[in-house]
């Protein structure tokens, strides 16, 4: 099971204090997240990782293909 960020890691990362300002930073890096009850959003690390390695495969508006470095091992992700 995948640890969900504390407000302390989600104000980190994101650099936003407000729970709408990371709403906004987590979306605009196509980082899905929970919307709680309370209206703040909630992200475990496997939604943060798993974002970052969907966007290192995407092609960007330049055409450039972003590619996982070479080295990782992509196997080792499922066991």
């Amino acid at each position: 099971m995948s640890e969900i960020l504390t407000e302390a890691q989600l104000r980190r990362l994101t650099g936003a204090q407000s729970p709408e300002a990371q709403k906004l930073v987590l979306k605009e890096n196509q980082i899905p997240y929970v919307r709680r009850r309370d209206g703040k959003p909630a992200v475990t690390w496997e939604m943060v990782n798993q974002s970052q390695l969907a966007n290192n495969n995407r092609v960007n508006s330049s055409g450039v293909n972003f590619q996982i470095p070479s080295g990782v091992d992509m196997s080792a992700v499922n066991g």
